[in-house]
């Protein structure tokens, strides 16, 4: 599934650079004359991307914005809404079922077409029940995770101008996107609690069997017995990975579409909008979805 994934995005490229610029576009006229806020930019690329790729119907943006926004403050340890992300994931669910029904009857050249097709021809290795929990996840994880990415990126962008540097080829656009996950994770949380089995003593503290432990991706990445200075933003590190995207099997299978989004988008906006500066300080999301709730900019001096 994760060859198939990577495969279908690569080929999608073209059509990503096209979406890219056609929504800099009316960003970059809005900035002519006033302040804008990157926080619609942010959600609009990797949410017309995902569906896209999935060949969901543009008519349904709003519609799927809506479940999603329900959804996701619900997963993880901080308190969320569960009735309305329920009912939501339910929609979502139903919502996907009819989506995949389509594609048996008539495929087309999407992803959803094509990993319909893999549970046609092996149902024993993609259930259909997989088949819908891994729709369901690259869209509730598809673009909120990206889009939060993106808004950090740009600030981090703003706040270290000599660091943006690395955004002016592709190479060292990957490593500036590698730190700011690294540096402050979209997701802070595993989507899962752990739970031990027996009893076991963590740094002189006793998790008892059957507990939920919520293990931090944030704080592990800001470890200092792994990152020297974890409290410095400093793209191209040598050394650990960082955990935003997990690890082993439960590697993040989006992970080359991340990559690819976010450093197409920050490097066309170091291109196109060099002297980016922020017109008020930007409003930190907090809880289960990290990035910004607004990031206003205009351009500076030129």
């Amino acid at each position: 599934m994760a060859r198939r994934f990577v495969e279908h995005v690569r080929r999608q490229q073209p059509w990503l650079s096209k979406l890219c610029d056609q929504l800099l576009e009316p960003l970059v006229e809005t900035l002519r004359n006033g302040a804008a806020d990157m926080t619609a930019l942010a959600e609009a690329f990797p949410r017309d991307t995902i569906m896209h790729l999935l060949g969901l119907y543009p008519g349904d943006r709003d519609l799927v914005s809506m479940l999603v926004a329900d959804i996701f403050p619900t997963s993880g340890p901080l308190p969320g809404q569960d009735g309305a992300g329920a009912a939501a994931m339910r929609m979502l669910t139903d919502y996907l079922q009819g989506e995949v029904v389509r594609r048996r009857r008539a495929p087309g050249d999407d992803l959803m077409s094509e990993l319909v097709r893999a549970h046609t021809d092996c149902p024993e290795a993609l259930p259909h029940d997989e088949l819908i929990s891994v729709l369901t996840g690259l869209i509730v994880a598809g673009y909120p995770q990206i889009a939060a990415g993106i808004e950090t990126g740009v600030v981090l962008m703003m706040r270290h101008p000599d660091r943006a540097v690395f955004l002016d080829d592709p190479v060292g656009a990957r490593l500036f996107v590698d730190e700011v996950l690294r540096y402050d994770a979209p997701v802070q949380f595993t989507p899962a609690p752990r739970i031990p089995t027996k009893a076991v003593v963590l740094s002189g503290v006793t998790i008892p069997a059957g507990a939920q432990v919520w293990p931090v991706l944030g704080a592990a990445n800001r470890d200092p017995g792994v990152f020297s200075q974890p409290d410095e933003f400093r793209p191209g590190r040598d050394g650990s990975r960082h955990l935003s995207f997990g690890g082993g099997a439960h590697y993040c299978l989006g992970a080359e579409l991340v990559y690819l989004e976010m450093s197409m988008l920050l490097r066309r906006l170091r291109h196109r909008l060099p002297d980016l500066a922020p017109a008020q300080p930007p409003c930190q999301r907090f809880g289960r979805l990290r990035g910004f709730t607004s990031v206003p900019v205009i351009r500076g001096e030129r």
